[in-house]
């Protein structure tokens, strides 16, 4: 296990950079992608949590869009898969991208 403890040093080393404010520096983005990096590797359980709870929020939004749209055809949307915001006509199989057209 002396590869775990020393991606836990590190860990621990590159929160104290970030502590100090380094991340924000110029040149110090690298601190914070190793970061994340190491992060995710030892707690992998966590990014996938994230991207399963994201993966359902987009399931939810597309579910409420094809019940509102329907093609230029007139037939019905179908998600392309779980996760996607790609939908496809089931009548012309025409393909549908779902976009967030919100004003700033």
């Amino acid at each position: 296990m002396g590869g775990e403890d020393y991606l836990h040093d590190r860990l621990i080393a590159l929160g104290d950079m970030m502590g100090d404010g380094l991340h924000h520096e110029p040149d110090g983005k690298w601190i914070e992608k190793d970061y994340n990096r190491v992060f995710n590797l030892l707690y992998p359980e966590i990014k996938k949590a994230k991207r399963l709870k994201k993966s359902e929020s987009i399931d939810l939004q597309m579910q409420k869009l094809i019940e509102i749209k329907k093609c230029t055809c007139g037939g019905e949307l179908k998600q392309a898969r779980k996760g996607s915001i790609i939908a496809y006509c089931k009548k012309c199989n025409n393909r549908f991208k779902a976009t967030n057209n919100k004003k700033k």
